[in-house]
């Protein structure tokens, strides 16, 4: 993650590892530093706060770390852009469909799964821990009640236990992403030996 500046907060965050609980400190302190310093700006009139920018890249991981991530932006007054680079995937999706404006880049690969929990210790453990599992699942699946992957389209996955890989246009097609960006225009050409010369000339010239 980028840090903070001696004059500046940084609005660009990466996501760019497994989702623990030391991203989540790092995303939520920025995110939370961030709007501080905004709601203090906003005695100006002519302030007018620049969005945060989330780059992902990531498959995922523990699901308590993505809601908190989540929760912090769904309590950012600041606007939020999302940006999928590579991949995202499970918990990471999450985090790439809350933000205020959804970026795929066309290489990178989405997915959506049910989420996994640990299986260990006597049966009432295991009973606790698929009643809490079922929870967590609804909660995930309910980050994306907004976009066009149904309910019965999510309940199939669960069942069958499979991966859902889909790309940045589809994420375009399925409601998950706003915008993609395509291959960019080449910003520079490579100057020919005797349009080298031509431009001294005139150089020499003028």
């Amino acid at each position: 993650m980028q840090q903070q500046d001696s004059f500046n907060l940084s609005r660009k965050i990466v996501i760019s590892s497994d989702i623990n609980n030391q991203v989540a400190y790092e995303v939520v302190s920025q995110i939370m530093d961030i709007n501080n310093y905004d709601e203090e700006m906003s005695v100006l009139n002519t302030y007018q706060p620049r969005p945060i920018e989330i780059f992902i890249n990531s498959a995922g991981g523990n699901v308590t770390d993505g809601f908190a991530i989540i929760g912090a932006m769904e309590m950012s007054d600041t606007p939020i852009i999302t940006y999928g680079l590579g991949l995202v995937a499970s918990m990471a999706l999450g985090i790439f469909a809350k933000g205020d404006v959804r970026v795929a880049h066309r290489y990178t690969r989405f997915m959506y799964h049910s989420i996994s929990y640990g299986a260990g210790g006597y049966i009432k453990d295991h009973e606790e821990q698929h009643e809490e599992a079922d929870y967590m699942q609804r909660m995930y699946n309910d980050l994306f009640k907004e976009t066009k992957l149904s309910k019965e389209q999510m309940s199939q996955i669960k069942n069958e236990k499979k991966n859902f890989f889909f790309s940045g246009k589809e994420a375009i097609d399925l409601g998950f992403a706003d915008e993609i960006i395509l291959k960019p225009e080449k910003r520079f050409k490579i100057v020919s030996e005797d349009e080298l010369a031509e431009i001294e000339k005139e150089s020499e010239n003028s």
